[in-house]
């Protein structure tokens, strides 16, 4: 029998974390826990870590998997999948997926605050054998923020849950179920680089009267604008259905993404898969992962996204148009592929090392 390869694995954010940064950890660990030459150990820092084995078995469909505190004695490589480092294992090569570098980017006002949210990244800086970037844009910028070389990372696009399909919107909240409506996904709160203003601004330049209202999927309610807060979608958290955030998607006029910056935007990809056109800021990483797929507009431009914003609601020419493109990108990001870079790399990152002793 073939010795089994030793993963180890931060699960910090795998029962909780309902942003793409924990969607992206569930995802890969649901591919590599069915695997049968893996043995995945969950690190959690708590005292009794086990007792968490139940949520975190709910989170990625398996129980094929140990919860420890620290990396076991075997382990052969330890991956950070949640944009920083918090263990180590002497003589254990690591890979660490940076998200994005925003603390450096949109650093937080709070002094503390922001210095410990970027302190997980720069320990990962120091101490990473290697780095997966989801995106060339996120790549450059690892390479631009932290003066990494090009040859420490890998870079792995996400996927999209088989769940993610065209149909009926057959779970939407009550209070969208009476007529259109368009969508945002994400804090439009405290997150400014996902530019909720810039959106508000120019739905009310392009709807005077408010209709159709923005619904917001995420946290919290915006503090302007005519919108609807429609609650945060967990479902994600115990298992791939995603009956909720799909219904939102398939029911949507389209998916508003008027980001300053990302280095996938998830939520895109997710609603073009659902059949649902998607309106984006010509910035950051946009471009490339969705293509010629999104209608753009700048992310300064209140003027220009008014107009589109206005076009997609009043021409279903150019809705089905963009819809049937999404349909096709979306079709190129697929979760079984991403896992399997991401077990290939892991594999290699080992073999590569020095033997410990």
């Amino acid at each position: 029998m073939a010795e089994l390869f030793s993963l180890a694995v931060d699960a910090r954010v795998l029962a909780g974390d309902t942003r793409g940064i924990g969607r992206y950890a569930r995802a890969v660990l649901r591919r590599l826990a069915e695997r049968d030459d893996l043995a995945i150990a969950l690190l959690l820092p708590e005292h009794v870590p086990w007792l968490r084995k139940g949520a975190l078995a709910r989170a990625i469909g398996s129980e094929r998997f140990r919860v420890a505190a620290r990396p076991p004695r075997q382990t052969q490589l330890l991956w950070h999948p949640a944009n920083g480092t918090f263990f180590s294992a002497p003589g254990v090569p690591s890979v660490a997926t940076i998200h994005d570098a925003v603390p450096f980017r949109f650093p937080n006002p709070d002094r503390s605050a922001s210095e410990r949210e970027r302190e997980p990244i720069l320990r990962s800086v120091r101490e990473a054998t290697h780095f997966i970037a989801v995106s060339q844009f996120g790549a450059s910028e690892l390479a631009e923020v932290f003066a990494l070389p090009h040859e420490r990372i890998t870079v792995i696009p996400h996927g999209v849950e088989p769940s993610f399909t065209p149909g009926v919107p057959d779970a939407l909240p009550a209070p969208l179920r009476a007529g259109e409506y368009l969508l945002f996904v994400g804090d439009p709160g405290t997150e400014r680089r996902k530019n909720f203003s810039l959106l508000a601004a120019a739905h009310a330049r392009a709807f005077p009267d408010g209709k159709p209202p923005i619904a917001i999927a995420g946290p919290r309610a915006a503090g302007y604008g005519a919108s609807l807060h429609v609650g945060e979608f967990r479902d994600d958290i115990s298992g791939r259905k995603n009956t909720g955030l799909r219904s939102l998607y398939r029911g949507a006029r389209a998916l508003c993404v008027p980001s300053l910056h990302e280095t996938f935007g998830m939520p895109g990809i997710e609603a073009m898969a659902c059949g649902t056109p998607v309106l984006a800021s010509q910035a950051s990483c946009l471009p490339e992962i969705y293509g010629e797929a999104a209608s753009f507009a700048p992310p300064d431009d209140a003027a220009a996204w008014s107009a589109n914003l206005a076009r997609i609601v009043a021409d279903d020419t150019f809705h089905a148009e963009r819809r049937e493109c999404g349909l096709q990108r979306a079709a190129a990001y697929d979760w079984e592929r991403s896992a399997a870079a991401h077990l290939d790399l892991f594999q290699r990152i080992a073999a590569e090392a020095p033997a410990r002793r």
